[in-house]
């Protein structure tokens, strides 16, 4: 698989997981359960960042010239 394929499909597993970590810290909030918060929130923001070089190097091959 080419780079652009591996970026645009990672993109979506990294959404994914953090869709999946967001919706365990709204749960670990209202269950006021705060080290699986703190846990979860850390799991969703490495997943933002993660999905965000995935978008640019995603980007940077599709418009490569």
């Amino acid at each position: 698989m080419d780079k652009k394929r591996v970026s645009f499909l990672s993109i979506f597993v990294f959404l994914a997981i953090n869709v999946i970590s967001l919706s365990k810290v709204i749960e670990g909030f209202y269950g006021k359960e705060y080290g699986h918060v703190y846990s979860f929130m850390i799991v969703a923001l490495i997943s933002t960042g993660l999905a965000t070089i995935a978008f640019f190097t995603w980007r940077k091959q599709e418009y490569k010239s």
